[in-house]
Formats: C-alpha cells, structure tokens, sequence
C-alpha cells in the first residue's frame, strides 16, 4: 500500500487525508498540537461552543457538490448572512455590505450622492484603496473601508494592497435584500454543538495521527520529512503549513496578519438584534469585529458569548494580498518537486475558505 504524510492537521489537512484513505493510501498526519482542526475546531467556554472567529460555510450556488460533499460528514442547516458596520464619524450601525437605501438617511448624503454619480473609473484602479473609491467615493469609502482595512491588514496605506480582484460579500454597494451574497450563495453552519468536530473525527477514520509532532526537517525532493529524530518517508506528501517554513525561508518569509481573541460572557440572552451575528468596527477601536456564536451554533442559554477580534502577529491567518508577498509565494511553489503537493491558506498563500479547500482538494486527487 502507498504512504501519505500530510504536514498539519487542520481543516486543510483532514479533508486531503481523507481523500488520500478514500485513495487507498495509508496516511499519517502530522500534528502539532494536541487535537485536530486548528481554528475551525469548536471548544468551549463554560459551556458556550465557539471558534476561533466565524466559520460558516460559504457555498457558490454553481457548485452545491461541496455542501453535498459536507452533508457527507455532517448535518447542515442554512443560515441568513446579515451583518452590520458601525460607523463612528455617524454614531450608527449600518448594513455591511453598503446598501444603497441606507446612504440616503445618511448626514451627507448630498455629498456622497454626487460622488456616486460622478465615480471614477474602476478598471483603472491600480491599488485596493483606488479600486474603493472608484467603486464608491471618498465619503463611502471613509466610513466603511479606509481605516477598518489599514487596521485589518496593519498596513499603514490601503496603497498597499495591489491585488484587490475580491470584494467582501460580493458587492461594493448592494440593493434589493440587506442579506449578504444572495443570489450567489448557500450559507450553512453544521448542526450539532460541537460545529465541525465530527468532520475532524470522520475525516480520519483509518489514518494514522502524530499529535503533538512537529517537522524539524524537509527533504522533499527524497519524499520525506524528519520529526523529533527521525525520518519518515512516503510517497506522496501533502504541505498544509505555511509554504515559506517548508523551505527554510530560502526566499525570506511571506507576510501573514493574525488576530486575538477575547472571548466575553454576558448576562443577556443576546448581544446583536435579529438577523445580525456580527459587526465590523471601522473606526480607531483597536479590534476589527466582535461575533455573537449563538447566532451560528444554536446554542441555548440566558447569557451570551461574544468574540472581539484583534489585528495581531502572533498567528498566521490570512495571507497579504500583495504583489511582492505573492510573488515570493510563487517561487517557493515552483521548488516543490514531484509527488509533493501544498493545500490550504497557508500552504498555497491563498485567501482560501472551506468551500475553496474542498474544491482544490478535489482537483489534486486527480493529479495523484
């Protein structure tokens, strides 16, 4: 029987040792901690189930194998995507993402009406913060975007960012329903309290787990990895750590922004009005969001949990959109050599959720 090593034991690497056992490979994955799931695992907090930030499922109506492929593992139930931005230079909570029939109840909506009308041209945009405010003006843009993303991605200028070909939510300014990616997606978080653990659980079934193991050593061009004092050998392995540590940072270190999390119980039953499960803060607060995880999980109680999120280089979540950092990530693509594979956000420095990791796990079982 052919061996497997998958480097890590998160979201990423689950699903790729599953298909692998599906395969008929014998896996083994390497984990650095002592449980499975990395941040997408549920645990929780005297009682309360949360996540390291919200983990809902975002599936394109055009590809309903992937929440066919989840119903596999887990029970789905469908959620309604309402979120809310608070807009301090206004003192109000608006609908994210913008909403056309709420920047007329705004102070200056004179302003920002003639700004709409006279826009510029968003082909033209060579950097995030042109790409904004060619699609919105100045007023929008400084209310709803400008400081939340400096301080998202701690940049000091949205000029940064060069690679802006996403939009959050699908749209820069939205009409008709306040109900973010309708017409684009299904959006579903699993049943059961604790969230995706069964995933984790199901995923591995027959594979082989080294918890609390870490790689010392890649030798991939001999299909091996060294962990603690010895060298385990396959023949396929798949990378779901942060490509540049496969490397040895040969080429420098890729970029990563992180985040904090402050966990809070409070002595209401709910935080956020209905429909809403979180809120951006776009103003000079030190965190960017704070999510209320009944509104996900279904868990019942008389008090409430909250999570704000902080900006933070203590961990790697999402990659930065840039094109020097993506072009260092390229290099270290081009030295994986045959029968070696990389997956996930940190393995292909990609801004990749669930639903894209499935999809690309997909299409690298082909491959092998």
């Amino acid at each position: 029987m052919k061996k497997a090593i998958v480097i890590g034991g998160g979201f990423s690497g689950c699903t790729a040792a599953y298909m692998l056992n599906e395969k008929g490979f014998n896996v083994t994955i390497i984990e650095g901690s002592s449980q499975l799931g990395g941040g997408v695992r549920t645990m929780s907090y005297y009682g309360h189930p949360y996540t390291y930030g919200p983990h809902h499922l975002l599936c394109d109506l055009n590809e309903m194998y992937i929440w066919e492929y989840f119903e596999k593992f887990l029970e789905m139930r469908e959620l309604k995507h309402h979120t809310l931005t608070f807009v301090g230079s206004d003192s109000e909570f608006y609908t994210y993402p913008i909403h056309a029939d709420e920047i007329k109840e705004m102070p200056d909506y004179d302003q920002i009406k003639n700004e709409l009308e006279n826009k510029g041209d968003v082909s033209k945009s060579t950097n995030f913060e042109e790409y904004w405010v060619n699609s919105i003006g100045n007023t929008l843009y400084d209310k709803f975007i400008h400081t939340y993303s400096e301080k998202m991605w701690d940049v000091k200028n949205n000029q940064e960012i060069d690679e802006f070909s996403f939009s959050p939510k699908g749209k820069t300014l939205q009409t008709g329903s306040k109900q973010c990616f309708v017409g684009q997606k299904k959006i579903g978080y699993p049943v059961r309290l604790d969230g995706y653990n069964t995933y984790f659980d199901k995923t591995t079934e027959g594979v082989d787990v080294a918890y609390n193991s870490v790689v010392k050593q890649f030798d991939l061009e001999n299909k091996r990895v060294k962990v603690a004092d010895e060298w385990m050998a396959a023949d396929i392995i798949i990378n779901t750590a942060s490509i540049d540590s496969v490397f040895d940072y040969c080429y420098g270190e890729l970029r990563f922004i992180g985040r904090d999390f402050q966990k809070i119980i409070l002595p209401v039953e709910n935080v956020f009005p209905d429909p809403y499960h979180f809120v951006h803060y776009a103003n000079d607060e030190p965190y960017t969001r704070i999510v209320e995880y009944k509104k996900m999980t279904g868990y019942k109680s008389k008090n409430t949990l909250i999570g704000i999120e902080y900006p933070s280089n203590k961990n790697k979540l999402y990659p930065y959109l840039t094109t020097p950092e993506i072009e260092r990530a390229n290099k270290y693509k081009e030295l994986i050599p045959e029968d070696c594979y990389t997956l996930g956000r940190m393995g292909t420095y990609h801004y990749d959720n669930m639903d894209i990791i499935v999809k690309e796990a997909m299409k690298l079982m082909k491959q092998i």
